[in-house]
């Protein structure tokens, strides 16, 4: 018979250090594009969309967002389990994801900058939030004892091709989608609050609102 009341145990890189996920069709990729085809973007007609979203993104309305407060200051032993584990799965996952972002935005920012600047530093803005929540994310497993090595994960991981006229899309449909999801863990951990509690909630529910009107306002 299965206790399901023990904690799982994690495969390890080392102590500590939780080892990578096995790849499926649904867990994050890491991406790589056509920087050139990127570079010669005609953003004529969102120009000025475009301007005033990264002007948000100067003003950073998120960075005091992501802080942790003094929620964090006790012990998650409680969660044990199958909803340990799947918790610790969920962080892994947005992790990744969210450092999926930060090199590829990174990547963009470092090969436009000289080509097209103004999207150079909209790229640059944007792998800055994405690194912030990825540390956030990275310290919030820590809380149970592991971490993720993001080095070994620049290194190991396969890098999948995106076309460059995708990702501007597919970037404000994983904020939407992220939005979407947070707020639904937000609202069932309320309903069965002896279940789990969501830390991070009001953080994300709140990045998530400016992150996602800040994306909707460059879009056609």
């Amino acid at each position: 018979m299965v206790d399901s009341l023990r904690k799982p145990e994690f495969e390890e890189l080392r102590p500590g250090v939780k080892k990578p996920s096995e790849d499926t069709i649904l867990t994050p990729r890491f991406y790589t594009t056509d920087f050139e085809e990127m570079a010669q973007m005609d953003l004529s007609v969102n120009e000025e969309e475009l301007k005033a979203l990264i002007a948000e993104f100067r003003v950073d309305y998120n960075r005091h967002h992501f802080v942790r407060n003094e929620q964090f200051q006790q012990s998650w032993d409680h969660i044990d389990g199958d909803t340990r584990r799947l918790f610790v799965e969920f962080l892994e996952r947005s992790c990744t994801a969210e450092f999926s972002g930060f090199l590829l935005y990174k990547e963009l920012s470092r090969k436009l900058k000289n080509r097209n600047p103004l999207l150079a530093e909209g790229f640059l803005l944007m792998s800055r939030d994405e690194a912030r929540h990825a540390g956030f994310l990275n310290k919030s497993l820590s809380d149970f004892n592991l971490s993720l090595d993001l080095g070994f994960l620049t290194s190991s991981k396969k890098y999948t091709y995106f076309k460059p006229k995708f990702i501007l899309y597919a970037t404000y449909l994983s904020e939407k989608i992220g939005y979407w999801r947070y707020i639904t863990i937000i609202d069932t951990s309320k309903r069965i609050p002896k279940k789990i509690s969501i830390r991070f909630s009001t953080s994300l529910r709140t990045g998530a609102k400016t992150r996602t009107a800040t994306v909707t306002s460059s879009m056609p």
